[in-house]
């Protein structure tokens, strides 16, 4: 399992992910917008293109280094807030990590919990790779983001359907046992690109107000 700081909670809101930030004016961040990519590096590990989900091939110029060590020539989900595009190139603002949540069997894992936490929404990305999901997490301070909690998706079944099979998955939490004094709000996503259409999804979260199940049709 891996711990729910590597997930890189935002401590800000989305910006938008189909907007500006302003509709009018012309200032330094009146074009800036934030979209959930697929984000590439460079021989020595800066980000240099990155693929919006909603197909948009962007270039980052200039190439973009981050704090969080990504390894050259790789591949990362992430969320990019960037400047406006000219000619498919754009200036990179910021890019923060998205927790990539690959669905486990039963056998991966000694043991799963299912504490409850807040679900904003899930939605299944328009080029349909990936099951977004936006959380409240609940923790003891309001300034650390490292935690002992843990986040991950469990596939409890896999069943076969008329038009497909169907997956469900259910998103795990464990508490640690900390404090729930502060709320952060924060960004999962579920890779669903080896899947074919006609599968169906159901995803599965326990919150504070109950079980909440999501079904989507791929």
């Amino acid at each position: 399992m891996k711990k729910l700081f590597v997930i890189v909670f935002l401590l800000v809101a989305m910006v938008s992910c189909k907007y500006g930030l302003y509709e009018t004016g012309d200032s330094e961040l009146s074009y800036l917008r934030a979209d959930f990519v697929e984000a590439s590096t460079n021989g020595v590990g800066a980000f240099t293109s990155a693929v919006t989900d909603d197909g948009v091939s962007l270039t980052l110029s200039p190439a973009l280094y981050v704090d969080w060590k990504p390894k050259a020539r790789a591949v990362y989900r992430a969320m990019l807030y960037y400047d406006k595009v000219e000619n498919g190139v754009t200036k990179p603002i910021s890019l923060q990590s998205v927790l990539l949540l690959k669905p486990k069997t039963k056998d991966e894992e000694k043991e799963w919990h299912t504490d409850p936490l807040g679900l904003e929404s899930i939605w299944i990305s328009k080029n349909k790779r990936y099951a977004n999901l936006s959380l409240i997490i609940k923790k003891g301070s309001n300034t650390s983001l490292s935690s002992a909690q843990k986040i991950e998706v469990l596939k409890e079944a896999v069943t076969k359907h008329e038009k497909g099979k169907a997956y469900h998955f259910l998103l795990t939490h464990y508490q640690a046992g900390q404090p729930e004094y502060y709320s952060v709000k924060g960004y999962v996503s579920i890779p669903i690109y080896n899947y074919h259409s006609g599968d169906s999804l159901y995803i599965t979260v326990n919150t504070y107000k109950g079980k909440v199940v999501k079904s989507f049709l791929l």
